[in-house]
């Protein structure tokens, strides 16, 4: 009689989704590496097997939800308040992934090859449109992606106490963002 062997791919695939819940929930150094074999059912050592340190799984997971919201949000440097607002509604229907780059930035403050290169991507359109003076020319492209990204996420890493005054009139964040952005990116420039 024949035996199958356990399918790897369908282990690594519930190893994967029980980290990104495990990584999203207690960050790097609360997540448990025997919750997340326990939660897909798995061993303990098939995690170091697949994925390596539990430092090298929380990087894995970090830059795959990060290269999964890059590839699923298109980027037009010369519609930065369209992405801005793309991007936030994507957000709202996956906050693990903001919770994700909260612990990163908390937890793990180095860079991550594959991000590095979605973001070098943006830079260079950036500059491009700089270039050709569709956006302000007088904030580094680099910066600029990154006030950008901050208005964003703006209302995740606001104080509760300001999260509070703001309770009984939620309004349209998304629209608050891309006018926030608007702002920002076809501001008067200081050098005119």
């Amino acid at each position: 009689m024949d035996h199958m062997p356990p399918d790897a791919t369908e282990t690594k695939r519930r190893l994967m989704q029980a980290a990104v819940d495990e990584f999203a929930r207690y960050g790097l150094a609360g997540a448990r590496v025997d919750r997340i074999a326990e939660t897909a059912r798995a061993n303990k050592r098939s995690i170091y097997m697949h994925f390596g340190t539990k430092e090298e799984l929380f990087d894995l997971v970090v830059g795959g939800s990060l290269l999964e919201l890059a590839e699923a949000v298109a980027f037009d440097a010369a519609d930065l308040p369209g992405y801005a607002g793309e991007l936030f509604t994507l957000l709202e229907s996956r906050p693990h992934v903001r919770r994700l780059t909260l612990w990163a930035a908390l937890e793990r403050p180095q860079p991550i090859d594959a991000e590095v290169a979605a973001y070098r991507a943006k830079i260079d359109a950036l500059e491009a449109a700089r270039t050709a003076g569709r956006i302000r020319s007088d904030i580094p492209a680099v910066e600029l992606l990154a006030m950008v990204l901050a208005l964003v996420t703006s209302w995740d890493t606001a104080s509760w106490s300001l999260k509070a005054l703001h309770a009984d009139a939620p309004g349209d964040r998304r629209a608050a963002v891309e006018a926030a952005v608007a702002g920002l990116v076809h501001g008067v420039s200081s050098a005119a």
